[in-house]
């Protein structure tokens, strides 16, 4: 499970990278970028092996590319995870941040409660993630700033929403069996929440049933698909059926030059380009 780097990504030179570590069940992605130089962004991704724990997997990882525990100008871990909930910061404690989210959630024992503050939000980000794991990564990196793959996709739907009159409800379609589904209007966040499939009609059920909930206009409001290309490739024909304003987006930076054989996840572009 060896990750590509540059040539250029070494023990002396790592302290002009920003890195992100993107995790989820079944893999992980490591990229970064020397700030302001358009031509150093990079990514690499490796699958694990589904009959180890996370933690397991992970810890092979760091084994085989020792590049992942330098000191780096910073470092994100983007968890993807279904376990979340948004918590107003008037209304926030870090004391009771389990119990808030246990409100939302049910209650696990394995997972870490980890808080994220989303500006353009006023409101914590709690989410929930494999402790073993994050108390490795605690370990083994340098100063490791944990995000969720939403934290910074919020701050940017919300700043493109408040630019336009219209409700933008975005869907996260990503390489496991749950997706998100978020709606804004003008600004304000309608509807966050994460949802379980196993069919494309189970997805286009719950998108229904969102824009429904929300007042969607099926014919002047828009509709994003953001993730897996082939799974949004598909939903396509049958969201059109009932909604006009349909867009797969993939993600593309307009600050650093992205690989074109190299396959990038929308919070990882967002996180080159916004201040979280």
């Amino acid at each position: 499970m060896t990750l590509r780097v540059p040539y250029t990504l070494t023990a002396d030179a790592a302290d002009n990278y920003k890195v992100s570590i993107r995790l989820w069940s079944d893999g992980l992605s490591f990229s970064g970028f020397i700030p302001k130089n358009k031509d150093s962004f990079f990514i690499d991704t490796v699958l694990f092996d589904g009959n180890l724990p996370l933690s397991e997997s992970l810890k092979n990882v760091f084994f085989e590319n020792e590049f992942l525990s330098f000191f780096y100008k910073s470092i994100h871990v983007v968890c993807v995870s279904n376990k979340f909930t948004l918590v107003p910061d008037v209304v926030f404690s870090e004391k009771h941040k389990e119990t808030l989210f246990d409100i939302c959630q049910k209650p696990d024992k394995a997972l870490s409660i980890i808080p994220h503050y989303i500006k353009r939000l006023n409101s914590m980000l709690l989410f929930g993630f494999d402790r073993a794991t994050c108390e490795f990564l605690t370990r083994s990196l340098v100063s490791p700033i944990f995000v969720h793959s939403l934290s910074q996709l919020l701050n940017l739907w919300q700043q493109e929403s408040l630019m336009s009159h219209l409700k933008h409800v975005h869907v996260v379609l990503g390489n496991m069996t749950t997706f998100e589904i978020v709606c804004f209007e003008m600004g304000e966040l309608l509807f966050i929440n994460s949802f379980d499939y196993e069919t494309s009609n189970d997805v286009l059920y719950f998108i229904m049933y969102v824009c429904k909930q929300t007042g969607f206009n099926q014919i002047n409001d828009c509709l994003y698909l953001y993730g897996d290309k082939a799974k949004c490739r598909s939903m396509m024909p049958l969201l059109n059926e009932y909604i006009e304003q349909v867009e797969y987006l993939k993600p593309t930076s307009t600050m650093y030059n992205i690989p074109a054989n190299r396959d990038i996840y929308p919070e990882t572009v967002a996180l080159t380009e916004c201040e979280l």
